[in-house]
């Protein structure tokens, strides 16, 4: 690992929390295409490495794939700016890696959410006296707004496949709404489409709480309901106030519904930023947010 913990021991802030560039690195947008198309192929394989659990892999690929990033700056800012974000995230999370699998296994415990289900992947908590490895259930760049009744969009669709992959009667911690804080919500309002903010926050929430409750009652799934991370200076105030909506939903929702409270433990005594040791790669929680999640699982 250490030539990968090398790689990431530097964030570039300009770059939004990406892996450090090499000297004499070309622009993004000086690349070829077909360039940027095999690095976006490689990413993806990273992050499908990542979410199958194949982490020495996953290490391996990314040894190989630096030296090539590293020679091309400004990815964010291209056509790859997905793949390049889930990339340098699953790489930085390689840096800490979680420990080795068990054998035998470990019960799952499911992560069901979009990019910030990656964080806590593969770590392993302790929960009623037994210890459960946490298994992300990615379902990338869901908003809670796509799981409106009648919505057809894509994400939708790869929520409900996401869903119909898990074994009746699971445990899963359900961790979406951070897309919604951060670009959904303020536009709707300043397109009209509400009154105000806490009106367009109480429709995204009422969303997502019919759909977790439709899933508890179909599946028999025991949920948890995972707070939106804090880690925007942006989004902040919108991301508190979603929350705070969000939490008495679940709670109104209980025992169908459980909410893991810890949210407050994300940010400094003030509220006014990401508590010290939790930042990641600018947009994401650093792993050792775990203990606090590990905390908040119900008795």
């Amino acid at each position: 690992e250490a030539a990968l913990r090398a790689a990431a021991t530097e964030v570039a802030p300009d770059a939004g929390g990406e892996l450090a560039d090499g000297e004499g690195a070309r622009l993004g947008k000086e690349a070829p295409p077909l360039e940027l198309d095999l690095l976006a192929l490689y990413f993806t394989a990273l992050k499908v490495l990542f979410v199958s659990g194949c982490l020495p892999a996953a290490s391996a690929l990314v040894r190989l794939l630096e030296p090539a990033r590293r020679q091309i700056r400004d990815l964010h800012l291209t056509l790859i700016r997905n793949e390049n974000a889930y990339y340098c995230c699953a790489a930085m999370l390689l840096t800490t890696p979680p420990p080795q699998p068990a054998d035998p296994p470990l019960a799952p415990l499911y992560v069901a959410g979009d990019s910030h289900a990656l964080s806590p992947s593969w770590r392993v908590v302790r929960w009623r006296g037994q210890p459960r490895v946490l298994a992300p259930v990615l379902v990338t760049g869901l908003k809670l707004w796509h799981l409106r009744d009648g919505a057809d969009f894509f994400p939708k669709a790869n929520f409900e496949a996401a869903a119909a992959s898990l074994p009746d009667g699971a445990d899963v911690v359900f961790a979406f709404g951070e897309i919604d804080c951060r670009e959904g919500l303020l536009l709707a309002v300043e397109r009209a489409r509400y009154r105000d903010l806490a009106q367009a926050i109480d429709t995204v929430v009422d969303i997502y709480i019919r759909t977790l409750r439709r899933l508890a009652a179909r599946r028999r799934f025991n949920i948890l309901v995972h707070p939106v991370p804090p880690v925007l200076p942006e989004t902040r105030a919108v991301v508190k106030q979603f929350n705070a909506a969000l939490r008495r939903a679940v709670e109104r929702a209980s025992p169908v519904l459980a909410w893991l409270d810890f949210f407050e433990q994300l940010l400094t005594p003030a509220g006014d930023a990401l508590a010290d040791g939790l930042a990641l790669d600018g947009t994401h929680l650093n792993p050792q947010y775990v203990r606090l999640l590990e905390a908040a699982l119900p008795a």
